[in-house]
């Protein structure tokens, strides 16, 4: 970012639609930092930002505009905002966010950076599309305007959006429901794919229904999460959705286990979680990304998914 180029690091968010990066003087913010006084190209509005985030932390600056890029991807003029400020929940890992949604929900009220490529004509095609490693190891990856056919196995198969027209605000596709053991036991929802997310979360009355299916599991005194033995993380069954196909995308059983519900306990946590909210939408995570390539399919509004290696 900047003129001469700065490095920083950044999650990619295609649960939201605003690219924010911290300033050098950001309280509890994670680097590296932007120093807007080392870039020619720099421009600031003056205007103030304010955005607050699903878990809760929030973060505060000022509108801008500046060249970024990824690789051999430029654009200059981006509408950014600078974080001056944050609360301690927003400090890592990665220093900023990009969101990769639509512009209705820009709090910037500007195209997010991958849109604007597109719409500029400056993508060999209008996608982004994800691999996402599993277990901690290394190796994931974002493709901007491509589809890297090394990381999955037959071909994507993709689904509309809803509602797919100049309202779209989230990747949101329709979907049948939740499985156990490759059967449908939730009802038809909305799903967001949101790579921003790393877990599962659905209706509290929806994951209630799908976890009663499921012996030796139990709920969490939270009332947000389920819990089984770490030891038989290996034998709890295999969770899955089907979309609109009838297809079952099945979750990797690692992925479901997110791990021990505190630091030497012998019981975990299942990665479905309840979201609070009957707004019958399932917010779907990287538990779920992780097993399935994900391509995000801007020029034909649809989103689909291969088995990834």
């Amino acid at each position: 970012i900047g003129t001469p180029a700065q490095v920083t690091t950044i999650d990619f968010d295609t649960g939201s639609s605003d690219l924010i990066v911290p300033s050098v003087d950001c309280a509890n913010c994670t680097g590296p930092f932007f120093d807007t006084s080392k870039s020619t190209s720099f421009a600031t509005t003056n205007q103030a930002f304010a955005t607050a985030f699903g878990d809760g932390s929030t973060a505060n600056g000022v509108l801008s505009t500046e060249t970024v890029a990824i690789g051999s991807l430029s654009l200059q003029n981006q509408a950014f905002a600078v974080i001056t400020q944050a609360s301690k929940g927003f400090d890592g890992p990665n220093a900023g966010l990009m969101g990769l949604a639509f512009p209705t929900i820009a709090q910037t009220g500007a195209t997010p950076w991958f849109i604007n490529l597109a719409n500029q004509g400056l993508l060999s095609s209008n996608v982004v599309s994800f691999y996402l490693s599993r277990q901690g190891a290394d190796g994931s990856e974002l493709c901007v305007g491509c589809i890297d056919t090394a990381k999955f196995t037959g071909e994507p198969e993709y689904f509309p959006l809803t509602p797919g027209n100049a309202s779209q605000k989230y990747w949101d596709i329709a979907s049948q429901g939740f499985t156990y053991n490759g059967n449908l036991v939730t009802q038809a929802m909305t799903a967001t794919i949101d790579s921003g997310t790393a877990l599962i979360y659905l209706p509290p009355s929806q994951a209630a229904a799908l976890y009663a299916k499921v012996p030796g599991i139990q709920a969490a005194a939270d009332g947000t999460a389920w819990t089984f033995p770490c030891a038989n993380a290996g034998s709890i069954g295999t969770f899955g959705i089907m979309f609109s196909s009838g297809t079952v995308f099945n979750i990797n059983p690692t992925q479901f286990n997110a791990g021990p519900i505190a630091q030497g306990s012998d019981q975990c946590s299942g990665a479905i979680m309840s979201s609070g909210k009957e707004d019958n939408t399932a917010l779907v995570g990287d538990a779920f990304m992780s097993t399935w390539y994900s391509v995000f399919d801007y020029g034909n509004m649809r989103v689909g998914f291969a088995q990834a290696v």
